[in-house]
Formats: C-alpha cells, structure tokens, sequence
C-alpha cells in the first residue's frame, strides 16, 4: 500500500480478507494498522523524497522493513535488497523518528531553499548562485557531523550580524525563523 497516511486505513479496511503479506510505504504509520484484517502484515519505508517529474535511483536509498513474522521480515529485506545496498530493520517505533529526522533534513531544509530563493527574487538575484554553496554544505555532512560542519554568525552568536540581517527581513515569520535558528544553532554548538 503506497497511499498517504490518511488514506491508508480506510483502503485496509476495504480490502478482501486473503493470506498474502500486506505491507505499506509510509514512515509515520505504525505496521499494526494492519492486524485486525490480516494475519501477515508489515513495512516497507524506503526513506527517500519521491517527486512525479524525477526518475529515482534506489540503489543507494536506505530501505528499512519490518513485519510481523521473521521469515515475512526475511522476504522484506531479500526484496529490498533487490532494489537497494542499504537495507535496514527498524520497529514502528523507530522509524516514527526516521521520518521526523527526515522532515528536518529534507522538507524543512527544502522550505529554507525557497525561503532563500524569495530572498533573492525580491533582490534580482539568481537562486542558481547558492547552488554551489547547498552543493559544498551537503557534501561536508557526508564527510563530517554536521556539528562540525557548522559555520556563520549564529555558531559564534554574532550579534552585530545578526541584529542586520534580522533587520533586513520584512516578514515577521521569516525574522522568527532566523532568529529561532540562530539560537538552535548557537546553543547546539557552544559546548
């Protein structure tokens, strides 16, 4: 079952009763939404942000499975492995905080790219000219913890930087964020 979360106990409560494994994509829905309508049952997350207008490799796509019987966690992990090098067991539990380290990662991260690239509309500027800067970020964290990898004016709490670029942000949410960050990011850093 690969439909979004809302949709998904609606559809298993249509579905005919038969012994075949039912198992969903979703990384927030716990694998019991299935036990009250059949007796093998399970998950297969594969953690990646899908978009129709992009082709997608899998092959270095974290799959993380799970299910209610060990020899259906077997067959899980041998059709992952299929698809991908990075093949994973993880309970419901654990894969709850996947998807919400995910959502940091990637739909978080993905709204301050358009943040950014409002910024530099309303300016005349190219969001093209900070590619080579997210390019250069998202490579030093597969070097490095991103921790370490953390630089600007918000790890070292440069006021004066700070209090200017707070004042050129119009947008009341946009200077809450700003200023919501630079905190995070000064007190995760400044042990």
């Amino acid at each position: 079952f690969a439909v979004k979360d809302s949709a998904l106990l609606d559809l298993v409560s249509r579905m005919p009763s038969n012994r075949g494994l039912w198992v969903h994509t979703a990384g927030s829905m716990d694998m019991e939404v299935f036990a009250s309508y059949t007796a093998r049952y399970g998950v297969f997350y594969p953690m990646q942000t899908f978009s129709k207008e992009r082709e997608t490799d899998f092959d270095d796509i974290p799959i993380f499975v799970e299910a209610n019987h060990t020899n259906d966690t077997e067959r899980l992990q041998e059709l992952a492995g299929r698809l991908s090098t990075k093949v994973y067991e993880a309970t419901s539990e654990q894969r709850k905080y996947l998807h919400l380290a995910a959502v940091f990662a990637c739909n978080f991260t993905n709204h301050l790219y358009a943040l950014c690239d409002r910024i530099l509309s309303e300016h005349g500027l190219p969001f093209e000219t900070m590619l080579p800067l997210i390019r250069e970020t998202a490579a030093k964290v597969a070097d490095m913890p991103p921790e370490q990898a953390q630089t600007g004016p918000a790890i070292r709490y440069d006021k004066n930087v700070i209090d200017k670029q707070m004042a050129l942000l119009s947008d009341p949410i946009m200077r809450q964020i700003y200023d919501l960050m630079s905190r995070s990011i000064h007190e995760t850093n400044k042990h």
